[in-house]
């Protein structure tokens, strides 16, 4: 299995380094700052939930989606036992 290594931005105007590139909906994101963000977060230590976030799924022992507002990224983004935050990506199927 190959590790891959996530490539970390940082959105114009913030400090958030943790996202994975996904500019379209961080975009669309940022015109609502209100709004619910569905993010997928990867952290260091296994079963580790931040207690703020409103976990959707545990995907494995170090990964789960969760409902976070803008608040919580910041406050995602300070944790250090978070590793990184992708947020979704909108696919399109053919039929």
């Amino acid at each position: 299995m190959n590790n891959k290594h996530l490539r970390l931005i940082k959105c114009s105007g913030d400090k958030l380094k943790k996202i994975e590139p996904n500019t379209v909906d961080w975009a669309r994101q940022n015109e609502s700052p209100n709004e619910p963000i569905a993010v997928t977060v990867k952290v260091a230590e296994d079963g580790y939930i931040p207690n703020f976030v409103n976990l959707r799924a545990q995907i494995s022992p170090k990964l789960f989606t969760a409902t976070v507002t803008e608040t919580d990224l910041h406050r995602l983004e300070a944790d250090p036992r978070v590793i990184s935050l992708g947020m979704p990506r909108r696919l399109h199927a053919t039929i």
